[in-house]
């Protein structure tokens, strides 16, 4: 098994070094870091990870809770953070929360109890009080949630701006009977993209023609949808608050006959990679999902171990335009 002093001799460099460029915290200059990598190469050197983390008091592994693992919106969320992670020589350990409160909590545990230095949160239940909580026990980062009180380090997109963006668009195409299929408005991104929808059609002059609160699956898409064609007096457009409330839409649509757009224009939020295959093909809002977890990741690394990577922390919503509207 080669050492540490091996690796040194052949790179010509110091130990110290080094364990500069294994430990990605001290910027070393890309020649020798070159250097050290080829001669880490060459001995098949794999430095003792227990060592390590008693000499910095770190695992150097990374938590990641997310809400479920199962469907279009938390896999690029995932793997997005692993992605970055990893190319820092950090690893992740995902838990699942299986889409509940009770399985939120218990991953966070799990996860703590294995002294991950930092975790990152993609959940859907987790109220800012138990994330204040949790980040007294470890640091946390949270992705496409923003506490007013601040709780955890965030990643900043604008809903407010992507609600009336769907909106409005609705708006110049016509529309006067606009409804809405929110997400739990206890959720403050649920809460902001209500909010600009509301602004949009303030600024037109034209009420709200029905608000209906959905819980961002498929199900409540089309459980919302039917109670809406059940009506005498139909919205023209929906803007649904994200894209899968939307595919269950469109599904009960096909049942019932109703043709999109024609018979009733569609709009949802995040422009998840399957929107663009559905027919119609959905018209949404597109959320930097993937972008905006690399961002969290690259934080974390910042935060944590002292890395210089550039940080965008602000993202905002761009019109992706469609069949469905």
């Amino acid at each position: 098994m080669s050492t540490i002093t091996q690796v040194a001799t052949l790179a010509g460099v110091s130990k110290a070094t080094v364990s500069r460029v294994l430990s990605g915290v001290t910027p070393v200059k890309e020649e020798t870091r070159a250097r050290v990598l080829a001669a880490i190469d060459t001995l098949s050197y794999s430095p003792n990870q227990a060592a390590r983390s008693l000499a910095s008091n770190k695992t150097y592994t990374i938590g990641l809770v997310a809400s479920r693992i199962d469907t279009a919106y938390y896999g690029p969320a995932s793997s997005g953070v692993e992605r970055a992670l990893r190319g820092g020589d950090r690893h992740v350990i995902i838990a699942s929360g299986n889409g509940s409160l009770e399985g939120e909590r218990d991953a966070v545990d799990f996860l703590i109890k294995r002294q991950v230095d930092a975790l990152v949160l993609v959940t859907n239940f987790l109220s800012e009080e138990e994330v204040a909580r949790i980040n007294e026990r470890c640091p946390v980062f949270v992705l496409n949630q923003q506490f007013p009180g601040g709780a955890g380090h965030s990643i900043a997109f604008d809903n407010f701006a992507g609600g009336e963006m769907a909106t409005q668009y609705l708006i110049d195409k016509g529309h006067q009977k606009i409804a809405t299929v929110t997400g739990p408005l206890w959720k403050h991104d649920a809460y902001q993209r209500y909010l600009g929808c509301q602004r949009a059609l303030q600024n037109a002059d034209l009420p709200l023609h029905g608000q209906y609160e959905g819980n961002f699956s498929a199900n409540s898409g089309m459980a919302q949808m039917a109670s809406i064609l059940a009506l005498q007096d139909r919205p023209t457009a929906i803007f649904f608050a994200n894209d899968i409330m939307a595919m269950g839409a469109l599904h009960v649509c096909a049942q019932q006959g109703i043709k999109v757009p024609d018979d009733m224009a569609i709009i949802g939020f995040d422009d998840l990679d399957m929107s663009k295959y559905y027919s119609p093909s959905i018209t949404t809002i597109k959320l930097p999902l993937y972008e905006m977890a690399e961002a969290a990741a690259y934080l974390l690394l910042n935060t944590i171990y002292g890395t210089k990577h550039t940080i965008k922390h602000a993202f905002s919503p761009e019109l992706i335009v469609r069949q469905s509207a």
